[in-house]
């Protein structure tokens, strides 16, 4: 179920969202839902902190969390990409003896796909 709102959007705003959904091949509607989906699953801490930082016009803070965020989410994926690859056993048992070089060599022939 959804529910339609109202949203009234500063220009400036309201040219990026039209610019992600154009790039993105979204439509607007999908983009605001999706940010307002994201947005209000931060706490509200989180929420006002990030707001205050809109307001004042620090682009290089905000830029710098974007980064930080990007960085938590990709190690996150890389996580679990990784715990699914040894559940279907796609890496071989590693020796807890195994020397560093043999460990590097290991890791060159799983990247290669030789393994």
């Amino acid at each position: 179920m959804s529910a339609s709102i109202t949203a009234n959007l500063d220009d400036a705003v309201a040219v990026k969202a039209r610019e992600i959904a154009a790039i993105e091949h979204r439509s607007l509607s999908n983009v605001v839902a999706n940010a307002v989906a994201v947005f209000v699953g931060f706490p509200k801490d989180l929420r006002d902190h990030l707001l205050e930082l809109r307001a004042k016009g620090d682009a290089g803070k905000m830029s710098e969390i974007s980064r930080e965020l990007l960085a938590v989410t990709a190690r996150l994926r890389f996580e679990t990409a990784l715990a699914n690859l040894v559940a279907e056993g796609k890496f071989p048992r590693i020796p807890d003896d195994m020397s560093g070089i043999d460990l590097l060599e290991l890791g060159t022939k799983i990247s290669l796909g030789q393994m």
